[in-house]
């Protein structure tokens, strides 16, 4: 409706004028933008300010959990012991002394579990322990070409040949010997093929040598019954069971998939081939004295290992963790990482690294009154030991007396009750009998570290200090947004949330609750001010005047200062958490504020559009009338020049 150029037959620009009459009429929806505006910003002040309580509320929260004054802090004086304390720990120092440590069980199967290479058969399938590889190998400075599709027959005869004179080699008890008139010098760096290896031969700087273990072995990419067993060929599938954990294989798996099979499985061990003694082992994952149960269920692939007892296998009993703590002792343990359950500390845990002093008795001769050890015992003539023994003591022996010993071996020594008795070698205790199960002998010289539990003041301070400094944070941004400000020409500029009582509020609370006594507490720390912290007076935030009076109340009486911040309903960390939880909930002051406030800017903008609407309409009314006075002064204009033209 309306033209492109206003005033084109009138002469007059009556859409300027439309134009700016329809301003005039929109500046009711200018002061209602200015409101819209403003209260916007209120809105987004508000949300920092939740932000920010929010935080106040998380800080207040870790002061009122009563778990956090029951925290403990714990030092080790040797680095070979570790510890860690769970809350309400007694606290003190814990003198541990580690005599030996804990290791894992062993199920060692008998050795020669692989059947002796056969030396007529091609060297890939000969089977040998160690594969060997196609390349070269030199033997006295000779250098020979191994092929694996000859045997071993030829191979060696090749070697023979080539070394000539003297040089000579046998093959028995699946073993290899080479010998020569001069020294037998194996081997150069360029050899390419590992046979001198897969023959177990190393220089000795003689002229005979001799393959250090039987060359044959198991062929572990094989299936059972064909992996090269002494025993012969396996069943091709079965199960059986470690542990009570069902391990079931089939006629396509290979040696190594049922070893890999065990060692993912439930049963808790560890499963290998040792190709050194050519035998099988089963190692427990955990340490300490305990069994290993093998049992063949379907098939015989336990019993072609040679793992079970009935085929020679034998368990090799894992060790204990010795120790004493506090003098209180010798305790076992059967990991290296002491707990509760052994040595009575509740909620400590201690883990050793390093141990010395113990030595398990092998056998006692009653006739030369001597004592020999499992291992070397490493004492030396003159040094005090006691004994300790979950079974019963060799006869003459007390566990309460302090003994000499006599060195007479590495691993055998003679017991006397002085000191000089053992340096001169007389009167040694008779021993009338032998020991029953085990018994050990601790020395003077045990691993020793003591273990230092104390309540965690520093995670306590670090709390309080957190929660001031979020409440002084708090308190400032209040501050900041409730001030009002005068410039050089006296013009006053108010906060942006200076006529909102919801601010103001907030910070009385929170003021009242931080400075204020706690109700219900009858001991001397009652308020902040009494472990050191202060307000201005002229400020709602507070400080830490008196650092030691704060580190004075942490270190004794810190029970006051957890009734000061979890005493119930007015705690100041408890009644912090709980005021702020009320303001910031979803149905909170805060919520319902800012509720009203986006409220308020929706109907803002809805009666924006309903007064723009009321705009348009006007000036559309406008325009259609001018645009009919045009249309009239253009006919008038067309009637005028028709009778000029016809009366002239």
């Amino acid at each position: 409706m309306d033209l492109q150029v206003a005033g084109l037959v009138s002469g007059f620009d009556w859409k300027s004028m439309v134009d700016q009459l329809s301003n005039v009429e929109r500046a009711p929806q200018r002061r209602m933008r200015v409101e819209q505006r403003t209260i916007s910003q209120k809105n987004s002040a508000l949300t920092k300010l939740k932000n920010e309580l929010t935080a106040l509320k998380t800080s207040s929260k870790t002061l009122k959990e009563t778990e956090l004054y029951d925290s403990r802090s714990v030092n080790s004086s040797q680095t070979h012991t570790t510890a860690s304390a769970q809350e309400g720990t007694s606290s003190g120092d814990y003198r541990f002394e580690i005599y030996q440590l804990a290791t894992a069980a062993k199920q060692l199967g008998n050795t020669d579990v692989g059947a002796s290479v056969t030396s007529s058969a091609a060297l890939d399938s000969a089977g040998f322990a160690i594969a060997v590889t196609e390349g070269t190998v030199t033997v006295q400075g000779k250098q020979v070409t191994v092929s694996t599709s000859d045997s071993l027959d030829t191979t060696l005869a090749a070697i023979k040949t080539a070394v000539g004179g003297s040089f000579d080699y046998s093959i028995s008890s699946d073993k290899v010997t080479f010998t020569d008139s001069s020294t037998v010098v194996l081997g150069s760096a360029t050899d390419t093929s590992n046979l001198l290896q897969a023959l177990r031969l190393n220089a000795n700087g003689t002229s005979s040598i001799t393959s250090g273990a039987n060359i044959g072995g198991m062929n572990l990419s094989k299936t059972v019954d064909a992996a090269n067993f002494t025993d012969g060929a396996g069943s091709a599938s079965g199960s059986f069971k470690i542990n009570e954990t069902s391990i079931t294989y089939a006629a396509t798996d290979t040696i190594t998939d049922i070893l890999d099979n065990i060692n993912n499985s439930e049963a808790g061990v560890y499963a290998n081939y040792d190709t050194v003694n050519d035998r099988f082992l089963i190692t427990n994952k955990t340490e300490g004295d305990v069994g290993i149960t093998l049992e063949d269920v379907t098939g015989d692939f336990l019993a072609k290992t040679r793992l079970l007892t009935a085929n020679s296998g034998a368990l090799s009993r894992g060790n204990n963790l010795l120790y004493m703590v506090n003098d209180n002792g010798p305790l076992e343990s059967r990991s290296n990482t002491i707990t509760q359950n052994s040595s009575g500390v509740q909620g400590l845990s201690v883990t050793a690294t390093q141990a010395s002093g113990a030595s398990r008795i092998s056998s006692v001769d009653t006739s030369g009154e001597s004592v020999t050890t499992v291992d070397s015992h490493n004492y030396s003539t003159g040094d005090a030991v006691t004994m300790y023994s979950p079974g019963s003591l060799p006869g003459g022996l007390s566990s309460s007396t302090t003994y000499y010993v006599k060195v007479t071996a590495n691993d055998s020594f003679t017991l006397h009750t002085t000191k000089a008795n053992a340096e001169a070698g007389t009167s040694a205790v008779d021993l009338t009998s032998a020991q029953s199960g085990d018994v050990y002998f601790l020395d003077s010289s045990p691993k020793k570290a003591t273990i230092s539990v104390k309540s965690d003041t520093d995670i306590v301070k670090n709390a309080i200090a957190d929660l001031i400094a979020q409440l002084n944070k708090v308190q400032s941004l209040i501050s900041s947004q409730i001030a009002s400000s005068t410039d050089a020409d006296g013009k006053i500029t108010l906060g942006v949330l200076a006529s909102e009582t919801l601010p103001t509020e907030i910070a009385r609370e929170l003021r009242s609750k931080i400075t204020g006594d706690v109700t219900g507490i009858t001991s001397t720390i009652k308020r902040l001010e009494s472990i050191g912290y202060t307000s201005s007076g002229y400020t709602n935030e507070i400080s830490l005047s008196d650092s030691d009076k704060l580190d004075d109340a942490l270190r004794d009486n810190l029970g006051q200062i957890k009734s000061l911040f979890t005493t119930a309903t007015y705690g100041v960390g408890i009644a912090m958490f709980d005021y702020l939880d009320n303001v910031l909930d979803d149905d909170g002051a805060m919520a319902t504020t800012q509720k009203n406030m986006t409220d308020r800017v929706t109907d803002i903008t809805k009666q924006i559009t309903d007064h723009e609407r009321l705009v348009q309409s006007k000036r559309d009314q406008l325009v259609r009338s001018f645009v009919a006075m045009e249309t009239s002064q253009a006919k008038i204009n067309q009637q005028m020049s028709f009778l000029n033209a016809r009366f002239k």
